[in-house]
């Protein structure tokens, strides 16, 4: 993480969902309770360690270079392609950003980039940066990992960045580049410092931060998590002087939010020799919720492939589309035009039944009666059926 205040440009960028007015849709996938559980704390932890391995990753150093290298060679096992996009810093070589593309099935020139950088500084130049950021490069790597065995509809790209620490110079080339070429970015979701949790303390939580401009893709990542983690707490974060790579993509148009460790208690340890595992990345469970909850969050935005149609596999598409979800009592139900007598119902999470009816496509339905929590909401016709995680949040 950059510790230089740096001011933000709220710009805008007439191909994104916010420039287009749009609400990012927001509904259950029941796949992706189990992604999340393939995010394997043993493999982040075997990263962390790797990197930190490299006694230093300052971008100007040799060390840097290996590293950048062997991201490469564990992007490229996953089956993804991997590009090495050159920068300079001050008008220097540094090592290089490594980035990796899952294309999309349907809509390969719509983006979601999942990133965080894996340069590391401090004074002397040995700077192992375990918590900042080799977590953040290994959560990364580890969603990569698991999604590079599936399709997704929008093009996925994993980005470790290089020159985060000297001024966000690896992500600035990217997002410069992008909109100079008119990518279409629909989010960008950082991983910067997630596994120091101070001692003592139990609850794992996350100061969110981001501009006005981003708002959207915020409210976007809290409704996610209150569906799949609905333990993890976010707060939003208030500005503290420092500044990840987020804010190169705000910078140029695009949204970008940066889910951060506890404001208040984040890792005193950072840019200095104390940087190491067990020290400042002390909790590897924190770091597998963040990883889990941008995991979550690309997946939703970037959309499950389904090449068949209708069916009742995981990966497919659901029959019935519901949102907004979380809802503060309404929601509207989509279901396919020759879906024949379909009706619904609530029910408790122990199966008690609530409410039931017929249904029709595009159908609203008022559940304004029924308290704050979790319920199922399920639909049904004659050949196929399916179930929501339904939250209620007045």
């Amino acid at each position: 993480m950059k510790t230089r205040i740096i001011l933000l440009c709220l710009s805008f960028h007439v191909i994104t969902f916010a420039a287009l007015g749009q609400k990012y849709p927001v509904d259950t996938i029941p796949a992706i309770y189990d992604l999340i559980e393939e995010v394997d704390t043993a493999i982040i932890n075997r990263h962390v360690q790797h990197l930190q391995d490299f006694v230093t990753r300052d971008c100007f150093s040799p060390q840097a270079v290996d590293a950048q290298n062997w991201i490469y060679d564990q992007f490229e096992s996953y089956g993804l392609d991997v590009e090495l996009q050159d920068f300079t810093v001050w008008g220097q070589e540094s090592s290089d950003n490594v980035i990796a593309t899952l294309t999309g099935s349907l809509y390969p020139d719509e983006y979601v980039i999942v990133g965080g950088h894996y340069d590391s500084f401090a004074t002397p130049l040995e700077a192992p940066g375990a918590d900042d950021n080799a977590s953040g490069t290994s959560g990364v790597m580890e969603i990569a990992r698991i999604l590079s065995n599936y399709e997704f509809e929008r093009t996925l790209v994993f980005c470790a960045w290089s020159g985060e620490e000297y001024g966000l110079h690896g992500s600035e080339a990217y997002a410069s580049n992008a909109a100079a070429l008119g990518m279409n970015i629909l989010g960008y979701f950082n991983l910067d410092m997630i596994g120091y949790l101070e001692p003592g303390h139990t609850t794992i939580k996350t100061s969110l931060f981001y501009p006005n401009t981003a708002e959207q893709l915020a409210s976007f990542y809290k409704d996610v998590c209150a569906i799949y983690l609905p333990d993890f707490e976010i707060n939003d974060g208030e500005y503290i002087g420092g500044d990840s790579d987020h804010s190169s993509f705000n910078n140029n148009g695009y949204m970008g939010i940066f889910p951060f460790e506890d404001e208040d208690y984040y890792s005193p340890y950072i840019h200095s020799l104390d940087d190491v595992v067990g020290l400042s990345y002390n909790n590897p469970e924190q770091a597998k919720v963040f990883t889990q909850a941008s995991l979550a969050s690309a997946v939703t935005l970037a959309g499950w492939h389904d090449p068949t149609g209708i069916g009742d596999s995981q990966t497919q598409r659901m029959l019935s589309v519901v949102y907004p979800n979380p809802t503060s009592g309404k929601i509207h139900v989509s279901i396919p035009t020759n879906a024949d007598k379909s009706y619904y119902s609530v029910t408790t999470i122990d199966g008690r039944s609530l409410i039931t009816g017929f249904l029709s496509n595009n159908q609203e339905i008022d559940l304004s009666t029924l308290s704050d929590g979790f319920y199922f909401f399920h639909v049904k016709n004659s050949d196929l059926e399916d179930t929501h995680k339904l939250m209620i949040k007045k």
